[in-house]
């Protein structure tokens, strides 16, 4: 069930070719039957859902770049290609807090599509060493402030709600060579409740519901050269009520090139990641 990172760099790469709001027809597939109503209502539901999903993988990143500093700049097309890494040193228990406007390394606003400060709290059973090595974490997110994450593509701003947690597993493992040649490999797993609010449209929708994922973000570094790969499996299955109007939205993502969504017990797809992009107008990756 889980996609392979070779998947969703293709998914990728073809997501990004058509952009938002440029045509992509999903290679020849037939238009789906989808009613501008569930089209908004879908794209509510996965900004909810992709709240809680990047709100793991953001502090996820952050843990591997406290062990490794400078690691994660190639998700961000931040690295330099001709610094030097710093010494690997992960710890058994961290502590740090994460300001998603804070800047890049290049001065640009690494988080464009988010905003808010949370805690993280990570412990767990360290073995190996600087060179060759793996944690296991638990993780606690906790946010600070209120934290919004916005659709590019749809628009849909979903707001989670200051005191919000988040809990989940992480496996990060290592092998450095020197400082030119290394990689990281960072797998976890995120069982979540989705909460806050959606403002999409000029409505705002309450949203309660869970969240599960199981991802995997690769970082690494040959001949100096930087590189960064993602994928993810996962269930978003979301409640939205406004007054006496209630929706369900499941978003069930096998790989991002299989996913289906289902609104209030109608199923579309499965659909490609650009398929998605093209008929319902969101973006599944935020």
């Amino acid at each position: 069930m889980f996609n392979t990172i070779a998947k969703w760099t293709a998914a990728l790469v073809l997501g990004l070719a058509i952009g938002c709001g440029d045509s992509g027809g999903g290679g020849g597939a037939a238009a789906p039957a989808v009613s501008e109503v569930q089209k908004s209502e879908a794209q509510s539901a996965d900004s909810a859902g992709a709240a809680v999903e990047q709100t793991a993988e953001f502090s996820t990143d952050a843990l591997v770049e406290s062990g490794a500093p400078g690691a994660t700049s190639s998700k961000s097309g931040q690295a330099d290609s001709s610094a030097s890494t710093p010494a690997f040193s992960f710890q058994g228990s961290v502590t740090l807090t994460v300001d998603l406007d804070a800047p890049g390394p290049s001065g640009t606003d690494a988080h464009p599509n988010a905003s808010g400060i949370f805690l993280v709290t990570a412990t767990g059973a360290l073995t190996g060493d600087s060179l060759n090595g793996q944690v296991t974490y638990s993780v606690a997110v906790t946010w600070q402030t209120d934290g919004t994450f916005t659709d590019p593509c749809s628009g849909a701003k979903a707001t989670v709600t200051a005191g919000s947690h988040v809990s989940y597993t992480l496996t990060v493992q290592w092998a450095k060579t020197d400082d030119l040649n290394w990689s990281i490999q960072a797998t976890y797993d995120v069982s979540g409740a989705g909460s806050g609010t959606v403002t999409h449209q000029g409505r705002t929708w309450d949203v309660t519901g869970t969240v599960t994922a199981h991802a995997s973000e690769a970082f690494s570094r040959a001949a100096g050269a930087y590189a960064f790969s993602f994928g993810i499996s996962g269930l978003r299955s979301i409640v939205l009520t406004s007054g006496a109007e209630v929706h369900t939205v499941t978003i069930t993502t096998e790989a991002l090139d299989r996913i289906l969504i289902d609104v209030d017990g109608v199923t579309f797809g499965p659909y490609t990641l650009a398929q998605i992009l093209w008929w319902f107008g969101f973006d599944c990756r935020g």
